[in-house]
């Protein structure tokens, strides 16, 4: 008898012990490597954390999560979530991967930036503002302050304006950078007697689009003393340096 001490554990034990022993690691681990934040899980916020590359990321109850290349997505790309993003970089910079999007906001927004914020698009994206019984319908993006957008060839962003007395549009931004990807942005249809459809895109300073293929155009007016939303509205300058831009603006069919 004796030497029961000597003898191996049963093998159910070890791997209890292996996958504690692994989580215990990732644990530790995670601050270096970028989370993947779910949109259905909730409304997501990012904020500049102070320190370079570095942003905190809030949903649900998870609040202020140190987090680096943070990246959003949806779970199930074809359908829409109502959950809504906020990007807030301060006096910071804040970068955040759109990776197959889908976002159509019930009010409102579908991602609202403020500060210096540049969005990398992967997949296929798509951001759709909330459509208003009066007033002014959400936007696809609502920035009020310099957006970078970039992405690859195969990478794309639709963002959608929605339909109010006035439309939203598709894009604003005080300033607006497209370095790449492929954008297309697109104002909301006015119902308003005296309303005017959104802008593709609507910038409060300047736009400039050094590369992608950017497609925008103004939402339409169905009001009798209405009229249509331009493609790119910029309240200063407008500097195309590469990619392909096509610009149309809506129509007045009051």
């Amino acid at each position: 008898g004796g030497g029961g001490i000597d003898s191996p554990r049963p093998a159910s034990q070890r791997a209890a012990a292996f996958i504690l022993t692994a989580a215990m690691l990732t644990t530790l681990a995670a601050p270096a490597f970028a989370a993947t934040w779910r949109i259905e899980d909730g409304d997501i916020t990012v904020k500049a954390s102070g320190t370079e590359g570095k942003n905190t990321v809030s949903q649900g109850n998870k609040k202020d999560v140190e987090d680096t290349n943070t990246i959003i997505t949806n779970q199930k790309t074809d359908t829409a979530s109502s959950h809504t993003v906020t990007i807030d970089a301060g006096n910071d910079k804040v970068k955040v991967t759109l990776e197959d999007v889908n976002i159509k906001a019930d009010s409102g927004s579908a991602l609202t930036s403020k500060g210096d914020v540049t969005l990398t698009l992967k997949g296929d994206n798509h951001l759709t503002g909330g459509i208003s019984g009066n007033g002014y319908g959400g936007s696809g993006i609502a920035s009020t302050g310099s957006l970078t957008i970039s992405g690859g060839e195969t990478d794309s962003l639709t963002a959608q304006g929605g339909s109010g007395e006035n439309g939203g549009d598709g894009i604003s931004s005080k300033d607006l950078t497209i370095s790449g990807g492929t954008v297309t942005a697109t104002g909301g249809n006015s119902t308003g007697i005296a309303g005017s459809g959104g802008s593709g895109i609507h910038s409060g300073g300047d736009v400039t689009i050094s590369g992608g293929t950017v497609t925008a155009t103004g939402g339409d007016s169905t009001g009798s003393d209405g009229s249509g939303g331009y493609g790119i509205y910029s309240s200063s300058t407008t500097t195309i340096s590469g990619g392909t831009v096509t610009a149309t603006g809506g129509d007045s069919t009051g």
